[in-house]
């Protein structure tokens, strides 16, 4: 116990049967229960500092502990290319990826330390069917419409291909032919617009997907999947539930996989050739939840990547030919659309952020967990709501199908006209309020017509807290004063604005709070613990105590750390005795023990 104090009142004191009181009467506290006499001149009260001392540094590598902790604490991120899902964006190690924020729509955070505006994107075909397939080449990319097939060259102009029959359900390539699947035929298309008939034989159910895969031609006809040649459909496997579809046919290398789903209950399997060179099912490669729908998968670079009715996975090559997938994407909902290209694998996005619908994009050079790659919300429209279908990617721009509306387009030079980052959930490494004082953005020089503006929400983005914007050219940056406002947790939103022609950049941001926690108070209250104590000159009241007893009560406060009620005329408080100091003044009449002063040093709880 670090206070010290004079045991006496150095004023002239008044005396009644040689026990000592204040010139100004002593007054009764109660503590515990038990009611007290103070000395007034010798009674303390303070607040205590709210942060402990941050310490001399005790290294010269740069960290948050470099920064006095009285101070404003802050946040920050200096890059984003971790991509999206990420609701914590404090600095907790354990929780927290410093280059990951919560959500976006319309921005590019995939090229490190700038998170851009996405490219813009256009119709450039009208579609009037539900089910839509799609699939590229090295020269055009083919579209069906119900019973109809387009192609174009450019993504402008669409040519029809002529000699089909039935309603299309499924489109593959080998990189140069393309092979259609309808519900009554096979049919492939080379260099020209006309379709020719693939094979002679005919499904026995009616054909429902198709893929080439290893230099082989596969279907799903009904319930069962099967190898076509021109002239014959080889059986690999019949499912034994009738109502079960194959949904996705790809392969690895030389190893292929075929997967659908019945029900709620979906299924995936290897293929192996026998000696005769048959394809026959080998063993289940992967297993999925119940109520998880396997949609489609595509192979890319000897990974797999799953599409599935609750969102996206990645999977990558186990033993004897099995899968072993990462944590669900759940963000993207129920997906059905992939493609690749490059570093990136791109995904149909259910619910789009705000509105429209369009695509996600996966980085598959950047993993944010074991087999979890970085992903974020890429290109979009506006203009219509849909489940996207198909995905291609050609000539270095993203094309996707909107169920019943038609194909999208990214455009080669045009950039959206807004696009917005959500940081994610801002504590400060505590769960107490927050005064919020600056939030910052920092920015490539703004070009005339540019943007940016940043919002400062508690996390429901139910109240806000701070906002500001500036568009001033060639400025690099915006710093929005809080004004203290007080907040649990706090999420910024970062809004950048072009028109069309330029693409404003993100570089940083950083937000100042410090914690309000409540305050802890102290006081140091000396009881006058006497035998006999009268208050007033020889008239008042008579307050009697066995001091050893007392004390010893006093004690068992101390050493317990219990919560007892301190009580100051008409006001209590909830306090522990953190320490006490014993002050004698004589040895009582009976010599057992002494009349004391024990000043306690009380603290709220």
């Amino acid at each position: 116990m670090s206070f010290t104090y004079p045991l006496h009142s150095l004023a002239t004191p008044f005396y009644e049967g040689g026990i000592a009181a204040s010139p100004t009467p002593p007054t009764s506290i109660g503590l515990g229960g038990i009611q007290y006499l103070i000395d007034l001149e010798q009674y303390r009260y303070q607040g205590l500092p709210a942060f402990r001392d941050a310490g001399a540094v005790q290294s010269a590598e740069p960290s948050d502990q470099m920064f006095d902790s009285q101070g404003s604490w802050w946040r920050y991120r200096i890059s984003f290319h971790h991509g999206a899902g990420q609701e914590v964006a404090d600095l907790d190690t354990e929780v927290s990826d410093r280059f990951r924020y919560w959500q976006s729509r319309g921005i590019d955070p995939f090229e490190k330390y700038r998170a851009c505006l996405v490219k813009r994107t256009y119709q450039t075909l009208g579609v009037a069917a539900d089910d839509i397939y799609m699939v590229a080449t090295g020269t055009h990319v083919y579209v069906s419409d119900g019973a109809a097939l387009k192609r174009s060259a450019d993504l402008a102009a669409w040519v029809s291909i002529t000699g089909l029959a039935g309603t299309i359900v499924g489109l593959t390539t080998d990189g140069t032919n393309v092979y259609v699947a309808t519900n009554s035929g096979i049919y492939v298309v080379g260099a020209g617009t006309g379709a020719t008939v693939f094979t002679t034989a005919v499904a026995t159910t009616g054909y429902n997907n198709i893929a080439f895969v290893a230099n082989r031609l596969l279907a799903g006809d009904g319930n069962r999947v099967v190898e076509v040649t021109s002239t014959a459909l080889s059986n690999i496997y019949t499912h034994f539930q009738a109502a079960f579809r194959w949904t996705t046919i790809f392969n690895v290398g030389s190893r292929i996989y075929v997967g659908g789903y019945s029900g709620n209950r979906s299924e995936l399997f290897s293929a192996t050739t026998t000696d005769a060179g048959a394809l026959v099912l080998a063993a289940e490669a992967a297993s999925f939840f119940a109520g998880e729908l396997l949609r489609n998968a595509i192979s890319y670079g000897g990974s797999v990547v799953l599409a599935t009715s609750e969102g996206v996975r990645f999977a990558t090559l186990g033993s004897e030919g099995t899968l072993e997938y990462g944590p669900l994407i759940q963000d993207a909902g129920d997906t059905r659309a992939l493609a690749a290209q490059g570093r990136f694998a791109w995904f149909g996005w259910e619910t789009f952020p705000d509105s429209g619908c369009g695509v996600g994009r996966l980085a598959l050079d950047q993993f944010t967990d074991t087999l979890q790659p970085a992903y974020a919300t890429d290109v979009f429209t506006n203009d219509v709501n849909g489940d996207i279908m198909a995905i291609a990617r050609f000539e270095d721009r993203t094309v996707f199908a909107v169920s019943g509306e038609g194909i999208y387009v990214s455009h080669p030079t045009e950039y959206v006209s807004e696009g917005w980052l959500d940081t994610g959930e801002l504590y400060f490494g505590t769960v107490e309020d927050k005064s919020v004082t600056e939030a910052r953005a920092r920015v490539d020089p703004l070009q005339p017509y540019e943007n940016v503006q940043i919002q400062v929400y508690d996390p429901e983005k139910s109240l806000l807290l701070a906002s500001g914007s500036t568009n001033i050219d060639n400025e690099v940056g915006i710093t929005v004063n809080a004004e203290g406002e007080i907040a649990n947790r706090v999420t910024m939103r970062i809004t950048l604005r072009g028109n069309g022609s330029s693409e404003p950049c993100l570089r940083h941001w950083r937000a100042r709070a410090y914690p309000v926690a409540p305050g802890t108070e102290e006081w140091l209250v000396p009881l006058i613990i006497h035998s006999r104590v009268i208050l007033g000159a020889g008239e008042g009241d008579v307050f009697s105590y066995d001091p050893w007893v007392e004390v010893e009560r006093i004690k068992g406060y101390w050493r317990s750390k219990q919560v007892v009620l301190y009580q100051e005329g008409d006001h209590a408080f909830r306090v522990r005795v953190d320490n006490l100091q014993i002050g004698t003044a004589k040895w009582r009449d009976g010599g057992e023990w002494f009349e004391v002063t024990c000043t306690v040093r009380l603290l709220s709880v």
